[in-house]
Protein backbone atom coordinates (compact mmCIF):
# COMPACT_ATOMS: atom_id res chain seq x y z
CA UNK A 1 0.00 0.00 0.00
CA UNK A 2 3.06 2.14 0.19
CA UNK A 3 3.42 2.52 -3.16
CA UNK A 4 0.18 3.50 -3.82
CA UNK A 5 -0.43 7.18 -4.76
CA UNK A 6 -3.47 6.82 -2.29
CA UNK A 7 -1.57 5.75 0.23
CA UNK A 8 -1.56 9.45 2.17
CA UNK A 9 -5.42 9.97 1.62
CA UNK A 10 -6.18 6.38 2.66
CA UNK A 11 -4.25 7.08 6.09
CA UNK A 12 -5.69 10.43 6.13
CA UNK A 13 -9.32 9.01 6.17
CA UNK A 14 -8.59 5.90 8.73
CA UNK A 15 -7.06 8.74 11.45
CA UNK A 16 -10.10 11.40 11.28
CA UNK A 17 -12.91 8.49 11.59
CA UNK A 18 -11.10 6.82 14.61
CA UNK A 19 -10.69 10.63 16.03
CA UNK A 20 -14.18 11.60 15.40
CA UNK A 21 -15.28 9.52 18.10
CA UNK A 22 -13.52 11.16 20.49
CA UNK A 23 -16.52 14.38 20.98
CA UNK A 24 -19.37 11.67 21.47
CA UNK A 25 -17.10 9.29 23.76
CA UNK A 26 -16.56 12.54 25.66
CA UNK A 27 -20.15 13.52 25.85
CA UNK A 28 -21.03 10.74 27.05
CA UNK A 29 -18.31 10.91 29.61
CA UNK A 30 -19.86 13.77 30.98
CA UNK A 31 -23.34 12.41 31.35
CA UNK A 32 -22.05 9.89 32.97
CA UNK A 33 -20.29 12.31 35.48
CA UNK A 34 -16.59 11.75 34.31
CA UNK A 35 -14.46 14.73 34.74
CA UNK A 36 -13.12 15.82 30.94
CA UNK A 37 -9.47 15.54 32.67
CA UNK A 38 -9.88 12.59 34.12
CA UNK A 39 -12.10 11.36 30.70
CA UNK A 40 -8.68 12.26 28.64
CA UNK A 41 -6.55 10.50 30.68
CA UNK A 42 -7.21 7.34 30.49
CA UNK A 43 -8.34 7.89 27.03
CA UNK A 44 -4.70 8.44 26.63
CA UNK A 45 -3.46 6.34 29.22
CA UNK A 46 -5.15 3.03 27.69
CA UNK A 47 -4.45 3.94 24.29
CA UNK A 48 -0.66 4.64 24.80
CA UNK A 49 -0.58 1.59 26.86
CA UNK A 50 -1.96 -0.48 24.00
CA UNK A 51 0.25 0.95 21.14
CA UNK A 52 3.10 0.16 23.67
CA UNK A 53 2.52 -3.30 23.73
CA UNK A 54 2.06 -3.15 19.34
CA UNK A 55 5.13 -1.35 19.30
CA UNK A 56 7.26 -3.77 21.35
CA UNK A 57 5.51 -6.80 19.84
CA UNK A 58 6.33 -5.25 16.28
CA UNK A 59 10.17 -4.75 17.48
CA UNK A 60 9.57 -0.66 17.66
CA UNK A 61 10.20 -0.05 21.51
CA UNK A 62 10.12 3.28 21.96
CA UNK A 63 13.37 4.90 22.50
CA UNK A 64 14.29 6.65 25.86
CA UNK A 65 17.44 9.12 25.58
CA UNK A 66 16.43 12.47 26.72
CA UNK A 67 15.99 14.17 23.54
CA UNK A 68 12.47 11.23 22.95
CA UNK A 69 11.78 11.61 26.55
CA UNK A 70 11.65 15.77 25.96
CA UNK A 71 10.03 15.11 22.24
CA UNK A 72 7.58 12.89 24.21
CA UNK A 73 6.06 15.45 26.75
CA UNK A 74 6.12 17.82 24.55
CA UNK A 75 4.33 16.42 21.46
CA UNK A 76 1.94 15.13 24.26
CA UNK A 77 1.37 18.47 26.16
CA UNK A 78 0.77 19.98 22.27
CA UNK A 79 -1.19 17.74 20.09
CA UNK A 80 -3.36 16.06 23.25
CA UNK A 81 -3.19 17.37 26.65
CA UNK A 82 -4.08 20.81 26.22
CA UNK A 83 -6.13 20.75 23.41
CA UNK A 84 -8.24 17.40 24.26
CA UNK A 85 -9.19 19.11 27.36
CA UNK A 86 -10.23 22.46 26.25
CA UNK A 87 -12.50 20.72 23.59
CA UNK A 88 -13.69 18.48 25.99
CA UNK A 89 -14.62 21.08 28.82
CA UNK A 90 -16.37 23.01 25.79
CA UNK A 91 -18.14 19.96 24.74
CA UNK A 92 -19.75 19.40 29.02
CA UNK A 93 -20.78 22.93 28.47
CA UNK A 94 -21.89 23.64 25.39
CA UNK A 95 -22.42 20.87 22.74
CA UNK A 96 -21.25 18.61 20.93
CA UNK A 97 -21.44 20.54 17.44
CA UNK A 98 -18.59 22.85 19.11
CA UNK A 99 -15.56 20.35 18.50
CA UNK A 100 -16.44 20.29 14.83
CA UNK A 101 -15.52 24.07 14.39
CA UNK A 102 -12.52 24.18 16.62
CA UNK A 103 -11.49 21.50 14.65
CA UNK A 104 -11.61 22.72 11.39
CA UNK A 105 -9.09 25.50 12.29
CA UNK A 106 -5.77 23.77 12.68
CA UNK A 107 -5.36 22.87 8.61
CA UNK A 108 -5.17 26.65 7.81
CA UNK A 109 -3.10 27.52 10.62
CA UNK A 110 -0.70 24.67 10.22
CA UNK A 111 -0.50 26.23 6.14
CA UNK A 112 0.29 29.92 8.14
CA UNK A 113 2.61 28.53 10.25
CA UNK A 114 4.47 26.21 7.80
CA UNK A 115 4.88 29.26 5.25
CA UNK A 116 6.14 31.44 7.72
CA UNK A 117 8.74 28.52 8.90
CA UNK A 118 9.48 27.95 5.18
CA UNK A 119 8.55 24.34 5.41
CA UNK A 120 6.27 24.78 2.71
CA UNK A 121 5.97 27.10 -0.46
CA UNK A 122 2.98 28.72 -1.80
CA UNK A 123 0.52 26.46 -3.81
CA UNK A 124 -2.37 27.73 -4.60
CA UNK A 125 -4.24 24.17 -5.39
CA UNK A 126 -2.78 23.41 -1.70
CA UNK A 127 -3.91 26.54 -0.30
CA UNK A 128 -7.53 26.28 -2.00
CA UNK A 129 -8.00 22.66 -1.13
CA UNK A 130 -7.60 23.70 2.70
CA UNK A 131 -10.05 26.76 2.39
CA UNK A 132 -12.50 24.69 0.41
CA UNK A 133 -13.04 22.10 3.68
CA UNK A 134 -12.68 25.12 6.08
CA UNK A 135 -15.43 26.39 3.90
CA UNK A 136 -17.56 23.00 4.15
CA UNK A 137 -16.92 22.85 7.71
CA UNK A 138 -18.85 26.72 8.16
CA UNK A 139 -21.70 25.23 6.05
CA UNK A 140 -22.46 22.59 7.90
CA UNK A 141 -22.50 24.37 11.32
CA UNK A 142 -22.44 27.95 11.03
CA UNK A 143 -26.64 27.48 10.32
CA UNK A 144 -27.44 25.18 13.03
CA UNK A 145 -25.15 27.22 15.76
CA UNK A 146 -27.23 30.44 16.12
CA UNK A 147 -25.95 33.46 18.11
CA UNK A 148 -23.63 32.78 21.07
CA UNK A 149 -24.86 33.93 24.81
CA UNK A 150 -22.99 35.23 27.61
CA UNK A 151 -22.80 31.91 29.36
CA UNK A 152 -21.65 29.90 26.77
CA UNK A 153 -19.23 32.22 25.14
CA UNK A 154 -16.08 31.86 28.08
CA UNK A 155 -16.30 27.98 26.74
CA UNK A 156 -15.56 28.85 23.25
CA UNK A 157 -13.03 31.20 23.64
CA UNK A 158 -11.31 28.52 25.90
CA UNK A 159 -12.05 25.65 22.99
CA UNK A 160 -9.99 28.67 20.53
CA UNK A 161 -7.02 27.63 22.38
CA UNK A 162 -7.18 23.85 20.75
CA UNK A 163 -6.34 24.53 17.12
CA UNK A 164 -3.65 26.81 18.14
CA UNK A 165 -1.97 23.75 20.02
CA UNK A 166 -2.88 21.67 17.56
CA UNK A 167 -1.13 23.32 14.50
CA UNK A 168 2.09 24.14 16.74
CA UNK A 169 2.13 20.26 17.86
CA UNK A 170 1.72 19.50 13.74
CA UNK A 171 4.71 21.67 13.34
CA UNK A 172 6.77 20.38 16.12
CA UNK A 173 6.25 16.96 15.44
CA UNK A 174 7.81 17.73 12.43
CA UNK A 175 10.78 19.77 13.02
CA UNK A 176 11.21 17.68 16.01
CA UNK A 177 10.70 14.03 14.50
CA UNK A 178 13.42 11.73 15.76
CA UNK A 179 14.99 9.93 12.95
CA UNK A 180 16.20 6.49 15.16
CA UNK A 181 12.51 6.01 16.10
CA UNK A 182 9.58 4.58 15.06
CA UNK A 183 6.30 6.23 13.79
CA UNK A 184 4.53 3.61 16.21
CA UNK A 185 7.11 4.27 18.97
CA UNK A 186 6.57 7.96 18.53
CA UNK A 187 2.89 7.12 18.54
CA UNK A 188 3.23 5.30 22.17
CA UNK A 189 5.17 7.85 23.63
CA UNK A 190 3.06 10.89 22.54
CA UNK A 191 0.12 9.40 24.23
CA UNK A 192 1.88 8.47 27.25
CA UNK A 193 3.43 11.85 27.64
CA UNK A 194 -0.07 13.39 27.10
CA UNK A 195 -1.58 10.84 30.17
CA UNK A 196 1.15 12.03 32.16
CA UNK A 197 0.58 15.66 31.73
CA UNK A 198 -3.47 14.96 32.52
CA UNK A 199 -2.19 12.83 35.67
CA UNK A 200 -1.21 15.59 36.87
CA UNK A 201 -3.86 18.63 35.86
CA UNK A 202 -6.02 15.92 37.64
CA UNK A 203 -4.06 15.87 40.79
CA UNK A 204 -4.04 19.56 41.00
CA UNK A 205 -7.68 20.36 39.84
CA UNK A 206 -9.22 17.73 41.94
CA UNK A 207 -10.31 16.04 38.66
CA UNK A 208 -8.81 12.63 38.93
CA UNK A 209 -11.20 9.89 38.08
CA UNK A 210 -11.24 6.58 39.38
CA UNK A 211 -13.03 3.30 37.82
CA UNK A 212 -15.40 2.24 40.08
CA UNK A 213 -16.88 -1.09 38.02
CA UNK A 214 -19.98 0.88 36.57
CA UNK A 215 -20.38 -0.40 33.57
CA UNK A 216 -22.13 2.57 31.87
CA UNK A 217 -19.16 4.78 32.95
CA UNK A 218 -16.14 2.31 32.52
CA UNK A 219 -17.26 1.49 29.22
CA UNK A 220 -17.26 4.76 27.81
CA UNK A 221 -13.46 4.90 29.18
CA UNK A 222 -12.67 1.38 27.18
CA UNK A 223 -13.76 2.69 23.85
CA UNK A 224 -12.35 5.88 24.23
CA UNK A 225 -8.91 4.59 25.14
CA UNK A 226 -9.20 1.45 21.89
CA UNK A 227 -9.96 4.31 19.62
CA UNK A 228 -7.29 6.86 20.54
CA UNK A 229 -4.73 3.24 19.68
CA UNK A 230 -6.44 3.19 16.54
CA UNK A 231 -6.71 6.76 15.70
CA UNK A 232 -3.26 7.18 15.96
CA UNK A 233 -1.32 4.19 14.16
CA UNK A 234 -1.98 5.76 11.25
CA UNK A 235 -1.47 9.24 12.29
CA UNK A 236 2.61 9.04 12.92
CA UNK A 237 2.72 7.24 9.78
CA UNK A 238 0.76 10.07 8.10
CA UNK A 239 2.68 12.48 9.36
CA UNK A 240 5.84 11.15 8.41
CA UNK A 241 4.90 10.44 4.53
CA UNK A 242 2.94 13.57 4.12
CA UNK A 243 3.86 16.07 6.36
CA UNK A 244 2.11 18.39 8.77
CA UNK A 245 -0.10 20.35 6.67
CA UNK A 246 -1.56 17.33 4.39
CA UNK A 247 -2.12 15.93 8.06
CA UNK A 248 -3.63 18.76 9.35
CA UNK A 249 -7.05 17.96 7.11
CA UNK A 250 -8.02 15.44 9.68
CA UNK A 251 -10.46 17.57 11.26
CA UNK A 252 -12.72 17.88 8.34
CA UNK A 253 -12.48 13.93 8.33
CA UNK A 254 -13.43 14.09 11.57
CA UNK A 255 -16.23 16.69 11.65
CA UNK A 256 -17.60 14.38 8.88
CA UNK A 257 -17.29 11.08 10.81
CA UNK A 258 -19.30 13.29 13.73
CA UNK A 259 -21.74 13.84 11.22
CA UNK A 260 -22.68 10.45 10.53
CA UNK A 261 -22.75 9.05 13.97
CA UNK A 262 -25.70 12.02 14.45
CA UNK A 263 -27.18 10.57 11.62
CA UNK A 264 -26.77 6.55 11.37
CA UNK A 265 -26.84 6.29 15.76
CA UNK A 266 -28.11 9.44 17.35
CA UNK A 267 -30.92 9.74 14.81
CA UNK A 268 -30.16 13.48 13.82
CA UNK A 269 -31.79 14.68 10.36
CA UNK A 270 -29.81 17.25 8.44
CA UNK A 271 -31.01 19.46 5.20
CA UNK A 272 -29.60 20.00 1.95
CA UNK A 273 -27.00 21.96 2.49
CA UNK A 274 -25.27 19.62 5.02
CA UNK A 275 -24.84 17.23 2.56
CA UNK A 276 -23.57 19.61 -0.33
CA UNK A 277 -20.79 20.66 2.22
CA UNK A 278 -19.76 17.15 2.52
CA UNK A 279 -19.17 16.97 -1.19
CA UNK A 280 -17.33 20.47 -0.63
CA UNK A 281 -15.16 19.13 2.05
CA UNK A 282 -14.30 15.62 -0.51
CA UNK A 283 -13.52 18.35 -2.64
CA UNK A 284 -10.78 20.27 -1.27
CA UNK A 285 -9.48 16.94 -0.04
CA UNK A 286 -9.00 16.12 -3.12
CA UNK A 287 -7.44 19.16 -4.14
CA UNK A 288 -4.87 18.59 -1.46
CA UNK A 289 -4.26 15.37 -2.48
CA UNK A 290 -3.36 16.39 -6.01
CA UNK A 291 -0.10 17.87 -4.96
CA UNK A 292 2.54 15.39 -4.35
CA UNK A 293 3.17 14.71 -0.82
CA UNK A 294 6.15 16.01 0.82
CA UNK A 295 8.73 13.56 2.24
Amino acid sequence: MRQSRFYPLLLLIATGVALGFAPPFAKLAAGAGIPMIGFAFWQNLLGGLLLLLLAIASGARPPLQPRHLRYYAISGLITLALPNVMVFLAVSQVGAGLPSIVYAFPAMLTYIFALTLRMEKLAWLRAGGIALGLAGILMILLPRSGPVDDAALPWMLLALIAPVSLAAGNIYRTRAWPQDAAPLALAAGTLLGAALWLLLGGVAFGAVHLPMGSLDADWVLAAAGLFACLSFIPYFELQRVAGPVYLSQIGYVMAATSLGIGTFVFGERYGLITWLAVLVIVAGIALVNRRPAAQ
